[in-house]
Formats: C-alpha cells, structure tokens, sequence
C-alpha cells in the first residue's frame, strides 16, 4: 500500500522507489500483487512512464488517511520535551475537500508545499460531507466548492472551474459526434453533481437533461466510465485536464460554461491557525496561477 500511496503521488516508479528506499523491481511487483488482488489494473503505462488512473487515485487517498490515523495514534503518546527534533515542532493543518479535487489537481502539488513549508504538516481528508469547521470535526480549513457565501467563515476564491464535455477517442470505435447536436443519438453520462442543461442552453441546442442511465454521485467514477469508452461526459476542467493532455481523453466543440459554482478557501475566522491558513492560501493561489498560464496554450491549441 506505500508503494501504490508513492507511486501515485509521484507518478513514477523509480521515484517512488528511491523514496521507499526499494528498487524499482520490488515496487512494480508490489503494484503488480495489487492489480491482480483486486482485479483492476492501477496504471496507465505508456512510452514516458505511468499514469494513475482513477481507482489508484482513490486508493492512493484512502491509504493516506490510513497512514494519518496510525501518525495521530502515535502522537498521542507522550514525549520528551527536551531537544525535541524540527519534526516535532511542526504545525499540523487539517483540510477537507472533495476527493476528486484532491486527487486529480491538489495531491500532485502536495510535494511542492511540504518543501516550501516544512514548518507545517499539511493532513488533507477527502469527503462529500461539508467540513463544520467549529473545532467538533477537527478541520481546521476547507476547499470547498461553491457559491463563496458560507455565515461565520472567511473565503478566498482560489478558481472558476469551466465545464464541456469529453469523450475517449476510442468511444463508438472512434465515431466521436460531429456537431453538438449529434448528442441527442449519444449516450451522456450522469452526474448528481453536474447536470447538462446549462451546457445545452450555452451551445443552443433544444435537449433535455438525460433521464437514462447510471447516475454517478463520485466524480472519479464517471471519468473512468469515460475513459472507458461509455458516454460522453460533461467534465470540469481542473478534474480531466491530464486526460486532455495525454490524449486519454478528447474535448469536443469550444463550447464551454463557466459553472456558477467555484472552488474557495474557507476557513473560520477564530481559528488558532491563522498563520499556517494564510501560507496555505498564498501558495494555493501561486499554484493557481501558474496552472492556468500552463494550460493556456493548450487549450488554444486544441482548436487551433
């Protein structure tokens, strides 16, 4: 399980090795051993490495947490006070957000912020449920997504997240529809969290939201659906846009919405941590910044 927690974090084999102090071999045979006990594979090899794909990533943050109770049961053990070790004297931070968020946009930055701030241990819970954040959950802060507006808590606007739909090239035997009208003869993937309407007014066209089919509640389910070839998706960018990049994933039309939805930091404003909160937002924003500069060209290029 560290190898698989390892190797998805790091997106690489040989890394996750030297990290675990193993071989590379010991960590693919470990890989292996879990692909065959659960029957699913876990990485995408292609001809420049591995790529997670979404029930690794779900893994991988369920091992996370696992590892994080073990560190809280020792913790609680008591101590010696004197000449305690940098690591001791570190800051621990609690965040919530939404496991898909997490897994396909924060936890591949993770790295870069523990070697900005070693001062602070930064814990990261995944789940659907809305953090209280009053001390009772133990959450000291939260990504949340949506409209910015929560009673009693400060929010910074990290991003806006814009949303099209996607298919596997491989979908109908690579028969992609031509025209968004062509979405009335396909099959469109449902999700709780995302209806189509808003798209379907935005490109004028005269549909009505898919009654049909699987409704998928986990984000992370309906892009392996389609990735696998069983719908088109309507998909946020910050959640496939490594898809789109490795081609694993095809974005068709330039139709897009801005969601009325957007991703926030929140946290309350008597938290005792304001200090690590305000070093989370900074470089939160950084990253950000710099994500949406490196996507850019990108998606001009798409329909260039």
């Amino acid at each position: 399980m560290r190898a698989l927690e390892a190797a998805v974090r790091l997106r690489c084999f040989t890394t996750a090795a030297t990290e675990l102090a193993l071989s590379q071999g010991a960590v693919s045979q470990h890989i292996r051993a879990l692909e065959q006990r659960l029957g699913h594979p876990l990485f995408v090899r292609t001809a420049s490495g591995v790529e997670p794909n979404p029930i690794s990533q779900a893994l991988a943050l369920q091992i996370r947490q696992g590892l994080t109770v073990l560190d809280r049961a020792f913790d609680q053990m008591p101590r010696r006070t004197d000449h305690g070790s940098a690591a001791e004297r570190r800051e621990r931070l609690v965040i919530s957000t939404l496991p898909a968020f997490a897994a396909r946009w924060l936890m591949p930055r993770l790295d870069a912020f523990a070697r900005l701030h070693p001062e602070i241990e930064l814990e990261i819970e995944t789940s659907a449920t809305l953090a209280r954040l009053d001390a009772s959950d133990g959450i000291d802060a939260a990504i949340r997504y949506g409209g910015g507006a929560w009673p009693g808590m400060a929010a910074e606007h990290l991003m806006d997240e814009v949303v099209f739909p996607v298919a596997s090239p491989d979908h109908c035997g690579g028969n992609l529809p031509v025209l968004p009208a062509d979405l009335a003869d396909c099959v469109l993937l449902r999700q709780s969290v995302q209806p189509w309407t808003p798209w379907f007014q935005a490109a004028g066209l005269d549909l009505v939201e898919p009654q049909a089919g699987v409704l998928f509640s986990d984000t992370l389910l309906a892009v392996e659906a389609a990735l696998a070839g069983r719908g088109i998706l309507l998909a946020r960018r910050s959640i496939v846009e490594d898809e789109l990049r490795s081609g694993r994933l095809r974005r068709l039309w330039t139709h897009e919405i801005v969601d009325v939805h957007a991703h926030y930091l929140v946290w309350p404003t008597s938290s005792r941590r304001l200090a690590a909160i305000g070093k989370l937002r900074t470089w939160l924003l950084d990253e950000v910044t710099r994500w949406l500069a490196d996507i850019a060209p990108r998606e001009r290029g798409r329909f260039a």
